[in-house]
């Protein structure tokens, strides 16, 4: 089973897992260049592995939560590459690449821009969220808690926790490791669209 893991919740991760598993990644940390960056990440990876689109199996990529736009483009990429592959796409949250390289009880948080973080509990699996809240509402509600994860220190006067990157590597050996917690392909964006359809036509005279 060869596996291409893509994230764009948090900037730009690929990796590729071999059937043997080494594992070959790029990870550009940069917000905002998900739409440039991720099919030629992909391309980058895959040459290193020394590996052809076709000897692809699995796809596996990270379902958020995360800013629209980048998941998107994550998203989208992962269902066209395994669509003109007939291989099968799996979804998986985000927050649980970031757990799986801690392994132990913590909670997960990342940026979710407005003066709020993305946030999910794990005891062996994640066990509460993926929500979305202001610093001071988690620091409140997890105060006995280890924060991990690339917002850990975005907020340091009221968060203060490790700072580790969202890895596509590690959503590629959670479920090569049969430890996923597969869901659908669907991107968790966990608010409402800034843009919404007008409910009345506004008058040009």
């Amino acid at each position: 089973m060869n596996i291409l893991a893509i994230d764009a919740s948090a900037g730009v991760s690929i990796a590729v897992r071999l059937s043997t598993g080494s594992i070959f990644e790029k990870n550009i940390p940069d917000h905002g260049v998900q739409g440039e960056m991720t099919t030629q990440a992909i391309a980058e990876v895959l040459s290193s592995a020394s590996l052809k689109p076709e000897e692809i199996t699995d796809v596996v990529v990270g379902v958020g939560p995360g800013p629209f736009t980048g998941l998107r483009v994550g998203l989208v990429t992962a269902e066209v590459f395994a669509y003109a592959r007939k291989i099968p796409v799996h979804g998986i949250c985000s927050l649980d690449a970031v757990a799986f390289d801690v392994n132990q009880s913590c909670v997960i948080v990342t940026n979710a821009r407005r003066k709020e973080l993305y946030w999910a509990r794990y005891e062996s699996g994640r066990v509460e969220g993926p929500e979305v809240a202001t610093p001071a509402v988690i620091a409140e509600r997890f105060s006995d808690s280890t924060f991990v994860g690339p917002g850990a220190n975005l907020y340091p006067e009221i968060i203060s926790g490790e700072v580790l990157p969202l890895r596509a590597a590690a959503l590629a050996e959670l479920f090569a490791q049969g430890k996923a917690q597969v869901v659908p392909t669907t991107p968790m964006y966990l608010r409402k669209p800034d843009a919404v359809e007008p409910t009345t036509r506004k008058s040009v005279l």
